[in-house]
C-alpha cells in the first residue's frame, strides 16, 4: 500500500509539473513619456511562470533591471522614484482568463486589483505571453515633484513579452 501510495503521488506531481511553463528572460518595458522627455525603459531579465492547469500566472521583474538610454534617468528612477532599495521588485499574481489576466500588481510596495488584457499562445511547445496595459504612476504611490511633472506622463505604458518553456 505504501509502495502504491509512492508511485501515485510521483505521477501526480509529474503530471502537475508538466503543465507548468516558465522563463527567467521575459522582456518587461514600459513607456512613461511625455512630448517633452522620452522616458523609456526595457528589463530582458523578468521571470514568468503559467501553470496551464489552473490558468494560475505570475510576473516578477527586479526595478534595477530596467535600462535607460541615459545613465542619469536610470539613477534617479532607482533612487527618487521606485526607490529600488526599499522595493526592490514589482510583480503580478493572477489568473488567466478567455483573454485577460485578473490578479494583483504590486509596484512600490503598494498592492492593486487589475484585470490586464493579455494572450497566452501554443507555438512549438512553448507559450507565448504578450501583454499591454496602463499603469497610473501616483496611485503607486510613487511622487513626482511638480518640477518635472510635465516631462512624466501620469500613466506608464507597460508592455510583456516572454516565451515560456514547458518545465522539465
Amino acid at each position: 500500500m505504501k509502495k502504491l501510495f509512492t508511485v501515485a503521488l510521483i505521477a501526480l506531481t509529474t503530471t502537475a509539473f508538466s503543465q507548468q511553463y516558465l522563463t527567467r528572460e521575459a522582456t518587461l518595458s514600459f513607456d512613461a513619456g511625455s512630448p517633452l522627455e522620452d522616458i523609456y525603459a526595457v528589463s530582458e531579465s523578468a521571470s514568468a511562470v503559467y501553470d496551464a492547469a489552473t490558468g494560475k500566472l505570475g510576473v516578477q521583474v527586479l526595478m534595477t533591471s530596467f535600462q535607460f538610454k541615459r545613465a542619469l534617468m536610470q539613477e534617479h528612477f532607482n533612487e527618487n522614484y521606485a526607490e529600488s532599495e526599499k522595493f526592490p521588485k514589482a510583480q503580478f499574481t493572477g489568473v488567466f482568463k478567455g483573454g485577460e489576466a485578473i490578479g494583483q500588481l504590486t509596484i512600490h510596495g503598494e498592492t492593486k486589483d487589475i484585470a490586464v488584457p493579455c494572450e497566452i499562445l501554443e507555438a512549438d511547445g512553448t507559450l507565448l505571453l504578450n501583454a499591454e496595459f496602463p499603469v497610473d504612476i501616483e496611485s503607486f504611490g510613487i511622487a513626482i515633484p511638480g518640477a518635472v511633472a510635465d516631462k512624466i506622463a501620469k500613466e506608464a505604458k507597460v508592455q510583456v513579452k516572454a516565451t515560456l518553456k514547458k518545465r522539465a
